[in-house]
Order: structure tokens, then C-alpha cells, then sequence
């Protein structure tokens, strides 16, 4: 029985040993060439305007549950409530330190003629998108959105640190509508 094994071993290293002799490549002979060549910096550049391209015109199409706020501009931006398909506003209206963070004054536009009631969400902040990822504050809006006009909403985000304020997503969601009266 041990000389069965032994056998068997010794064909198998045997077996190894020729396969890996076949396989290298013969002495002198330099290894095949890639066929391609590498990028350069202008082919690098060119894929990045067609990506951001691509990334705009995708933005162009895509109806964000969202807001994004930029404070320094006060611009609105368009986002939707999460599982609804009617579009509002937000805009950054001010933004001032508040004890060990900051309060945000953010309008919401709703352009419908009915109100909105139960408003609820979150604010995302942060230097970028990966930072604003584990940085949120649950917002619940007290008064009714009203239709036809813009809403102040005040948010505090305590503590924060200036530069944490870079990036602010907004989104809401409302639990009941109804009439504009």
C-alpha cells in the first residue's frame, strides 16, 4: 500500500514537473509585445470630458429626490419628494454659525396650488460626497408647505465645522396634502 502512494506521487510530481517545462517560453526569445500602447495624458483628458459629458447629460434626464444647496450663490435647485413625481424648489437663503455648528435658512418653493402637511427628511452636509455620506440631520417641518409661494425652512446642524458646509443635500417627503384655503 506505501509503495502505491509512493508511485503515485512520483508520477504526479513527474506529471508537474513536464507541464511547467512545456509551458516556459524557449531561452533567447523575448516575451510577446502588448498590443497596446499606453495612454497619454491627451487621451486621458479626452475620456474625462466625454465621461463628464455623459455624467451631465444622465443629470440632464434624471429627476433628483434631492436638492443640492449652494449657499453662496442662493441659486435654487429642483428636486422631487421621495416617492412622489411633482417638482419644488430649494435654495440656500442664508447660512450663519450657531453655538458649536451652524443654522442653514433654506426657502422651499411650492409652485402647486395645494398645501403640504407632516413635511419630513434630512439634510446631508459635508466636504464632499464621500464625507457627506455618515452626516445627516432629520428635519421635520412644523408649519404647512404652502402652496403658491416659497417656505422658510431652518435647520441647525450642531456640532459642524465650516468646511462641512461645502456639500448640502435636502430631501422631503410629505405625508398628507390638501387644499390651497
Amino acid at each position: 500500500m506505501k509503495r502505491v502512494s509512493h508511485l503515485a506521487i512520483s508520477v504526479a510530481l513527474t506529471i508537474a514537473h513536464t507541464n511547467s517545462v512545456f509551458a516556459q517560453t524557449p531561452a533567447g526569445k523575448p516575451p510577446p509585445a502588448k498590443s497596446e500602447a499606453a495612454p497619454t495624458n491627451q487621451g486621458y483628458e479626452r475620456r474625462i470630458r466625454s465621461l463628464e459629458a455623459q455624467v451631465r447629460s444622465l443629470q440632464s434626464r434624471v429627476a433628483y429626490k434631492f436638492a443640492t444647496l449652494d449657499c453662496n450663490t442662493g441659486k435654487y435647485d429642483e428636486f422631487q419628494f421621495a416617492g412622489g413625481s411633482l417638482t419644488y424648489f430649494a435654495a440656500c437663503t442664508k447660512i450663519e454659525p450657531y453655538l458649536e455648528g451652524h443654522k442653514i435658512t433654506i426657502s422651499i418653493g411650492n409652485p402647486y396650488a395645494f398645501t403640504f402637511s407632516n413635511v419630513k427628511g434630512s439634510l446631508n452636509y459635508g466636504k464632499d460626497w464621500e464625507d457627506q455620506a455618515d452626516k445627516k440631520v432629520e428635519i421635520s417641518f412644523t408649519d404647512t408647505l404652502r402652496g403658491g409661494a416659497w417656505n422658510t425652512l431652518v435647520v441647525t446642524v450642531n456640532p459642524s465645522k465650516p468646511e462641512e458646509m461645502r456639500l448640502l443635500n435636502i430631501e422631503l417627503n410629505a405625508q398628507t396634502a390638501g387644499s390651497g384655503r
